[in-house]
């Protein structure tokens, strides 16, 4: 076996790993090691960079410092199982009052992620393993719409980062992938998942890439606030919608 097919093999392997502990437990961590070896050095390193471009998050209340910008994409799976992906129109993003109460319903327009960003191949690579982990849930499903939020919170010696400031929830969506970016500076960030009558799964993401994906209309998920250790602290994330089509 070539070192080539074997890599792919190991691959597969992983993501029908994790796709059975989504089926089997409503989420799935997935760590950032693994994933970003599946990646170049200089197309992580493009990619991460474009978080040093997202625009102030004025909508956000709370006293909350946020940066963030917003995209679509529609996911179509082909009949040899590879994903592809076309950009749809940008518009505001809106949550039922009922999933999110802090924003009363409220049609939010953020930034649009850029166009170079939404073609990057790590955004698409990070996307479609997400969509193979689902792909355990939901088999037969082969389009997508899915929702991208780049986010950076900021900590400072005086003010924690709130990365949640809605608390415990759910978004209102099929599945969310959940992507450290980065975290310099900072202490905290811990996410939490809450599955009806078990304790809560608690974790912390530190390593560039290391993810979570959930079941979101079958759990609630909440993350702590972040501190600033000395400088300000930064935490960087990539969320990932996806409903089906």
């Amino acid at each position: 076996m070539s070192v080539a097919t074997l890599a792919l093999t190991r691959r597969a392997e992983a993501l029908g790993k994790w796709g059975e502990a989504l089926a089997g437990d409503d989420f799935v961590a997935l760590p950032g090691s693994e994933l970003a070896g599946w990646f170049t050095p200089a197309d992580r390193a493009r990619f991460f960079a474009t978080w040093d471009h997202l625009h102030r998050d004025e909508l956000v209340t709370g006293g909350v410092v946020r940066e963030r910008r917003y995209g679509r994409l529609a996911a179509s799976r082909g009949p040899g199982g590879e994903w592809s992906f076309t950009p749809l129109p940008h518009q505001a993003f809106q949550q039922t009052a009922e999933h999110i109460p802090l924003y009363e319903g409220q049609a939010r327009m953020f930034s649009p992620i850029r166009a170079e960003t939404l073609a990057d191949p790590v955004l698409t690579g990070l996307i479609a393993v997400d969509l193979a982990v689902v792909a355990a849930v939901v088999p037969e499903a082969s389009r997508f719409e899915v929702g991208l939020h780049q986010i950076r919170v900021l900590a400072t010696p005086d003010a924690p980062g709130c990365p949640t400031p809605e608390g415990r929830h759910r978004d209102g969506h099929d599945f969310i992938g959940m992507h450290l970016i980065g975290r310099v500076n900072c202490a905290g960030g811990e996410s939490v998942v809450h599955r009806e009558g078990i304790p809560p799964t608690r974790m912390t993401l530190t390593e560039r890439l290391d993810s979570l994906v959930v079941s979101d209309t079958r759990i609630t998920h909440e993350v702590t606030p972040t501190v600033a250790d000395g400088a300000t602290g930064v935490r960087d994330m990539l969320l990932v919608d996806i409903n089906e089509r």
